[in-house]
């Protein structure tokens, strides 16, 4: 096949009139014309021409091409850089955020020290007049004295925590160390379940209008007044959940191994409404004491503990201190880490003014309450706002480690059918005070 003079491309004969790669035109004139001097002469300048254009234009493309190439590893360059700038940023937000956390600790060792220092010296005290009193005599039991039992008041211990609040950017604003007041229920084996004092006290609940993200099964707001009570200061672990779940059954049998991510220090999930109940019943025949769910009152109480923004941490929340999807932000904050699937209980080693902690994501927790769209009627002294039994929907609270910021507000409201579970689904318990 004949070549094109330009670009040396191949055509075919007597049927290409423009070469098919540089559109060249091909001699328009006919054969003998092409032995004319002139013609000759025209069509060397035409070509001559053609094929310096064609070399510029080969050219042109050529220097593109290194150009894009350059670009796109300027890009990768800039891309990696990005990269190792964030990385930095990280690194230097958590070696900030760890330094804090141990000056924490150590003024909280300090105090317990000190604290502990001040009860030996009292004990020493005690003993030593109770030696001067009794210097002969020897401590015995008496037998056949009743015992007494003695009340939950009389068995309350306390505990130390860190409390963070943020602003609207995720900065922290202050940081303190609060204590509350907490009894631990035995389970047996020595496994135990902390359940923290709440005062009694009145607040709104609900969102008010000009909360990011909030919605209208969130209104209205209303004042609530509730008495005092106790609730677990973690979301029930899957081993309270197996000591619990190997118990004698009461109304329904409890699968002990039913979570999706198994660890002793996971919360539970994959917990039914109905489950749950049955667990309440079944802890409070071990323990004589009368567990049940929260009211929705009595966990968005808890929760706030005193605040009035959308989170006990303040404005916003970061994946640093809580477990949810933190690849999206609810207001300023950086994006974070979405870790997908749960975290031990208390992991962060942060809590509310009340002491509570893994309240925002993680798993969303049962309420006792039925589903209501709204909150026209509600109670409002705190006690479970029931509909009657052919309502099968029941009131979930939190968010989850699969949720966005905006599903772990503290007045985030949400349902299911109380025989559907999920993998982000469990619950804590209450105990109130009589």
């Amino acid at each position: 096949m004949p070549r094109c003079p330009v670009c040396q491309s191949k055509y075919v004969h007597n049927q290409d009139s423009y070469c098919p790669c540089c559109n060249w035109h091909f001699p328009p004139y006919p054969l003998p014309l092409t032995w004319i001097p002139e013609i000759i002469q025209k069509e060397d300048i035409r070509l001559a021409w053609a094929k310096k254009m064609w070399s510029l234009l080969q050219s042109a493309q050529e220097k593109l091409k290194q150009a894009q190439i350059q670009l796109e590893q300027a890009n990768q360059r800039a891309s990696q850089m990005s990269l190792q700038l964030e990385q930095s940023y990280q690194e230097q937000s958590a070696l900030s955020e760890t330094l804090q956390k141990q000056e924490a600790k150590l003024t909280l060792l300090q105090e317990q020290f000190q604290q502990s220092s001040k009860e030996m010296a009292q004990l020493r005290t005690e003993l030593d007049g109770i030696k001067q009193q009794h210097p002969q005599n020897q401590p015995t039991i008496e037998p056949n004295l009743p015992i007494q039992t003695l009340s939950i008041s009389d068995n309350l211990q306390e505990f130390s925590f860190e409390v963070v609040t943020l602003n609207n950017m995720g900065q922290p604003i202050n940081c303190s160390i609060n204590k509350a007041q907490y009894f631990p229920e035995h389970l047996g084996n020595s496994i135990f379940l902390d359940m923290v004092y709440i005062p009694g006290g009145t607040f709104l609940m609900g969102s008010p209008e000009n909360e990011l993200g909030r919605e209208s099964n969130e209104s209205p707001q209303h004042p609530v007044t509730l008495p005092s009570f106790y609730i677990s200061r973690f979301p029930i672990t899957q081993t309270q959940w197996k000591k619990v779940a190997d118990l004698p059954q009461i109304n329904r049998y409890l699968n002990p191994e039913l979570s999706n991510f198994q660890h002793p220090d996971l919360p539970v999930e994959q917990v039914c409404w109905y489950d749950a109940v049955e667990f309440c019943e079944r802890l409070s025949q071990l323990t004589n004491h009368r567990y049940q769910l929260p009211s929705e009152a009595q966990w968005e109480f808890a929760c706030r503990a005193g605040t009035t923004t959308p989170f006990h941490f303040g404005e916003t929340i970061t994946s640093h201190l809580a477990n949810y999807d933190g690849s999206y932000i609810y207001d300023s904050e950086t994006e974070g880490l979405y870790r997908q699937k749960t975290t031990p209980v208390g992991s962060f080693q942060l809590a509310n003014a009340f002491g509570l902690s893994d309240l925002h994501g993680n798993v969303w927790e049962w309420c006792a309450d039925s589903w209501h769209e709204n909150y026209q009627n509600a109670p409002a002294d705190g006690s479970v706002w029931q509909l009657d039994e052919s309502n099968n929907c029941r009131v979930l609270r939190g968010g989850a480690w699969y949720c966005l910021p905006t599903l772990c507000r503290s007045a985030q409201r949400h349902w299911d059918k109380a025989d559907h579970a999920g993998s982000g689904t469990g619950f804590r318990v209450v105990y109130l005070v009589i």
